[in-house]
């Protein structure tokens, strides 16, 4: 930004004091030039400089954008709510269910991403902060698992809960059926569980994949160490009787590929053996294979990246949620931008939008 500035002050002082210049010699006249195209080529050195990742990176690989709008636009009623950081979605028929921890409604979207359409609902009450950081399908029992990303335990120690809810018929409302304790203890209270995945793996089981944000599970600065993703999956132990006393016990914890080099892991989501995984800090999808008979990755998988501007800055800077659409196609939930966050972030958050992965992907 100096240089750019520089080099407009050093231009409107020789368009102004053009009497000045006529007195000049010839030899400071071209001095004076020098400068100004030194500068100039300055400049451009810095952007280039600036632009480096995208230079080095295929950018034919990165995603594409097919669609996006904001949650604003999606709903008639918005009941009074203006503030929609959204945090997790998943796919189920022909219609995306969302959470977002600013409140606790769900938001009921049909995926044509329909402005203002009747059929997308704000279901349940606003009320609080939720804290829901994920949301999952139960198809064998027609239910809903939602996510807190950690909360107090009664044991004083911090742990993710899983809430159980069972949506009306008629899309307006939802009943809390139970909520869960993942006997998972961790470090830091805003970097616990940050996606969930439902998963039937029929006589083997029924199994609930965690994401956690931070790198190795925690927060701090090992948390941010990238490359060293964590996956916990998890089953479902309860009481002998109505199954109200619950929690979820880890049973085996899954090193992502190191090539998902990322600073934070902020959604995932499968189908088939496609397993994607998104950054938020690094405006990133990572997609590789997994063998669900031996819970574990089978490649390195490949990273793409989400689109930038003209000067290579990040602008879908706060993607949370994933879900698949087929083999080729996502949708995405941005959470809200930070305040700390750079100002081109904002046009983007609070949204939904649809990419398509490259040809060949």
């Amino acid at each position: 930004m100096l240089p750019c500035i520089l080099t407009v002050v050093l231009i409107g002082q020789a368009l102004l004091q053009g009497s000045v210049l006529a007195s000049e010699t010839k030899a400071s006249l071209v001095d004076r030039a020098n400068t100004v195209f030194d500068l100039l080529a300055f400049d451009r050195h810095h952007r280039h400089s600036k632009k480096s990742i995208c230079e080095q990176t295929d950018w034919r690989k990165s995603l594409k954008l097919v669609k996006e709008i904001p949650f604003a636009g999606l709903f008639q009623d918005l009941r009074g709510e203006s503030k929609f950081e959204a945090s997790g979605l998943v796919h189920v028929n022909d219609t995306y269910y969302v959470v977002f921890d600013s409140h606790r409604s769900l938001g009921v979207v049909n995926d044509k991403l329909e402005m203002m359409s009747e059929t997308n609902i704000l279901a349940g009450e606003i009320g609080e902060e939720s804290q829901f950081e994920g949301i999952t399908y139960r198809p064998d029992t027609n239910t809903f698992l939602v996510v807190q990303e950690s909360h107090m335990h009664a044991d004083n120690t911090l742990k993710p809960l899983v809430e159980e809810i069972m949506l009306f018929p008629t899309n307006t409302a939802y009943r809390s059926m139970r909520a869960c304790d993942m006997d998972l203890e961790l470090s830091h209270a805003n970097k616990g569980i940050e996606s969930i995945q439902y998963y039937d793996a029929e006589e083997q089981g029924k199994f609930l994949f965690a994401l956690c944000e931070g790198n190795f599970c925690v927060g701090g600065k090992r948390g941010k160490k990238a490359g060293n993703g964590r996956l916990i999956i998890s089953q479902l132990e309860t009481d002998a009787n109505d199954g109200t006393v619950c929690r979820w016990i880890p049973i085996k914890t899954v090193h992502v590929p190191s090539t998902a080099a990322f600073t934070d892991y902020s959604g995932m989501a499968f189908s088939g053996k496609r397993f994607g995984i998104v950054s938020q800090e690094n405006s990133a999808l990572w997609v590789g294979e997994f063998d669900f008979g031996h819970m574990e990755f089978t490649n390195l998988g490949e990273v793409y990246h989400f689109p930038r501007d003209n000067n290579c800055d990040m602008i879908y800077c706060t993607v949370e949620g994933l879900s698949w659409i087929d083999h080729h196609r996502i949708a995405v939930t941005l959470d809200r931008a930070k305040a700390d966050q750079p100002f081109v972030c904002t046009p983007k958050d609070q949204s939904i939008a649809v990419f398509t992965l490259p040809h060949g992907s």
